[in-house]
C-alpha cells in the first residue's frame, strides 16, 4: 500500500483480554472508570448501566479516534451490524465491502475522525479495520512462520473441543520441537523491536529468558482451556480469528449489549495515566492500567502508585498488567488482592501478562 493513513495505529484489535477487568465490574458495578484506551476493544466493554463516566487514556490521537469509531458502532449497530463493519466470525474482516461502507457512512462521527477513517477505508477498499494495526500485523508474521514450521497439521491443537484431549495430545504428539524452534526464532527481542517496537522493547526484569517467559506462557493457553477460545492463539496460527469460540469479548453479545444500552459519559484523554491522575481531577473507583507500567523504568517506576493517588477514590480497584517488567514500585497503602481473583486470571485468553490486582486503602 502507498499511503500509511492507519500507520499510527498500534492496536486495531488488540493484544489483551480485558474479561478479567469486566468480570471484577460486573460485580463491583463502579461509578467512575478509567482505562487505558488501546484499539477502544480493551477498554470501552468495562461500561455497564449503573456507570456514570469512563475516561479513555492514551498518548496516541490515533487510537482515540478508533475508540470513537467504535463506541459509534457499539451505540447506533445492531450486533450482527457491529460484528459485519469489524469482520468478526461469521463475517470475513474482507468481505461485505458495500455494507460496511453504507454502515460507515450513516456513523455521527467528530469531522477529524471521519475524515481519518475515511481516507484509510478508500485506501483499504473498504475490508475491516481489524487487522491493520503494528501489533496485528506482527502476528500475520508470526502465523505465517507458524504454518510453514509447524506443518501440514500446524493448528490441530486448535481444533480440540474437550480439554482433557487436548492436553494429552500437547504432551504427545504436539511437535514441541518444531514450536521450540519457532519461538526461538520470533519470540525475542530483536525480532520484537525489528517488527513492532523500533527500538522501544520493554526492559526485561523477569527471571524468566524471552524463550521461557513466551514458552511458559502459551503452555498455560494450551492446558488451562480450550485453546480455540483464546483470540490471541487464533492470531498466533491463523493471522485472524477464525471461529465463533476465538472471538474477544469485546464482540460478544453480552459486551455489545452493556455498552449499546450504557448511557455513561466517556472521555477521551490524549496524557499520561499519571500526569492525569496526578491532577485529582476526578477520584476514580477503577482503573484499568494495561501493560503501560512494564515501560517504567527509575523515580517513575518506584513512585506511579503514589503519584496517582490524587484520582483515586477510597477503595478503588487498580489492574496492571506486567509484561516481561514487573514494576519495582512503592505500594505504601495499597492492598494486593490479586490472589482472590486467581481462577479468573488463569482463564484469560492471552496469558503473557502477570495480572496484579490491588485495592487502595488510604
Amino acid at each position: 500500500m502507498s499511503h500509511s493513513y492507519f500507520s499510527g495505529l498500534n492496536y486495531t484489535l488488540g493484544n489483551e483480554d480485558t474479561s478479567v477487568e469486566i468480570e471484577l465490574i460486573k460485580k463491583l458495578k463502579p461509578k467512575k472508570i478509567f482505562t487505558i484506551c488501546g484499539s477502544g476493544g480493551r477498554s470501552l466493554p468495562l461500561m455497564h448501566e449503573d456507570a456514570e463516566e469512563i475516561s479513555l487514556a492514551d498518548l496516541s490521537k490515533e487510537q482515540l479516534m478508533l475508540a470513537e469509531l467504535r463506541l459509534a458502532a457499539y451505540r447506533h449497530f445492531s450486533h450482527e451490524e457491529f460484528l459485519l463493519f469489524w469482520g468478526y466470525y461469521p463475517y470475513a474482516h474482507d468481505n461485505d465491502t458495500a455494507k460496511r461502507k453504507d454502515l460507515f457512512q450513516k456513523l455521527q462521527l467528530k469531522s477529524e475522525s471521519k475524515t481519518f477513517f475515511t481516507n484509510i477505508f478508500n485506501e483499504i477498499n473498504y475490508s475491516s479495520l481489524l487487522y491493520l494495526g503494528k501489533w496485528e500485523r506482527t502476528f500475520a508474521v508470526f502465523a505465517k512462520a507458524c504454518r510453514v514450521i509447524m506443518g501440514l497439521d500446524f493448528d490441530r491443537i486448535l481444533r480440540f473441543d474437550n480439554l482433557d484431549d487436548q492436553i494429552k495430545y500437547y504432551h504427545t504428539e504436539f511437535p514441541i520441537k518444531r514450536w521450540k524452534i519457532l519461538i526461538h526464532i520470533l519470540g525475542n527481542k530483536t525480532m520484537f523491536n525489528a517488527l513492532l517496537y523500533k527500538g522501544d522493547f520493554i526492559t526485561k526484569n523477569s527471571p524468566l529468558s524471552h524463550f521461557d517467559y513466551y514458552f511458559q506462557a502459551f503452555e498455560r493457553l494450551f492446558t488451562k482451556d480450550l485453546a480455540q477460545k483464546s483470540f490471541f492463539l487464533q492470531l498466533c496460527f491463523y493471522g485472524k480469528i477464525k471461529s465463533l469460540a476465538g472471538v474477544p469479548v469485546e464482540a460478544s453479545l453480552d459486551s455489545f449489549n452493556r455498552v449499546h444500552d450504557s448511557k455513561t459519559i466517556v472521555n477521551y484523554l490524549q496524557e499520561d495515566f499519571v500526569s492525569n491522575l496526578a491532577k485529582g481531577t476526578t477520584q476514580y473507583d477503577f482503573l484499568s492500567l494495561s501493560d503501560v507500567p512494564s515501560y517504567f523504568q527509575g523515580d517513575l517506576e518506584r513512585d506511579f502508585m503514589q503519584k496517582i493517588k490524587p484520582g483515586l477514590a477510597s477503595g478503588a480497584i487498580i489492574v496492571t498488567r506486567y509484561y516481561l517488567r514487573k514494576s519495582d514500585c512503592n505500594l505504601n497503602g495499597y492492598v494486593d488482592i490479586t490472589e482472590s481473583y486467581a481462577k479468573l486470571i488463569e482463564l484469560e485468553k492471552v496469558q503473557m501478562y502477570d495480572i496484579r490486582i490491588y485495592q487502595y486503602q488510604p
